[in-house]
């Protein structure tokens, strides 16, 4: 069982980018899990968000910090048994090891973060079953992360009674993923997985006109690079 999220987000160059994509999906991401605890890799590449989420983006605060911004191209993400597979060794220490492929690979990067992430409470969509399988996550996602400002009471009772109870009668939403940041800032994320870019543009965004969620939105504060929206390239989708 999963109960952690290691999270890369990261931009790259055109030059070298297919070499970088296939050293990633047939040797990196293979070595990572085949390392114990670790028990499932997803790559996605960022999209648009969809015309219809842009009036939600323009209405979100900003965290001004350039130490909190991230790149915007790609999403890497690794699920764990818990946090502890993702601190021994920690990204540091493996960094430490990294054989000479591998430092170069990475270096190609650009403004990479990373963050290792604790998940509360998941719940799951009315497209559930359509997952490919238990490890699998799904071709769509959305993932934001933000500060509450100290406002996480009403922030978490709102994801409680409001958001993620509407998430799972959306039609077309596999599941969410309410998470906490174990290490790196800001402190709250979410993981929304959908069948599809279309499914999601379609059916989310009227999650989003209540009086609730606009007073939460009025104290967020989104870093550069949140909320972002990623087509799965590995594994690959299917056809």
């Amino acid at each position: 069982m999963d109960k952690a999220i290691w999270a890369i987000y990261y931009d790259l160059p055109r030059e070298g980018r297919k070499e970088y994509l296939d050293w990633f999906h047939r040797v990196h991401i293979p070595e990572k899990l085949a390392r114990p605890g670790y028990v499932w890799a997803a790559h996605y590449e960022v999209v648009h968000p969809g015309k219809a989420f842009e009036k939600v983006l323009a209405r979100l605060g900003r965290e001004e910090d350039p130490a909190l911004a991230s790149g915007a191209g790609f999403i890497a993400l690794f699920g764990g048994e818990s946090t502890r597979t993702f601190h021994d060794p920690s990204p540091a220490q493996l960094k430490e090891r990294q054989s000479a492929e591998t430092r170069e690979m990475v270096s190609r990067r650009i403004n990479a973060l990373g963050l290792i992430f604790c998940e509360e409470w998941r719940i799951e969509g009315p497209s559930a079953a359509s997952r490919e399988a238990e490890d699998v996550l799904s071709p769509a996602i959305q993932m934001g992360r933000y500060d509450a400002q100290g406002n996480d009471a009403d922030l978490q009772a709102w994801y409680a009674q409001e958001r993620m109870p509407g998430v799972e009668r959306t039609e077309g939403c596999v599941g969410a993923r309410k998470l906490l940041a174990s290490s790196g800032a800001p402190r709250h994320s979410v993981l929304y997985e959908y069948v599809s870019l279309e499914a999601r543009e379609e059916n989310y965004v009227a999650l989003e006109e209540t009086e609730w969620t606009h007073r939460v939105h009025g104290y967020l504060l989104h870093p550069p690079g949140s909320p972002l929206v990623g087509s799965r390239i590995w594994p690959p989708q299917k056809a």
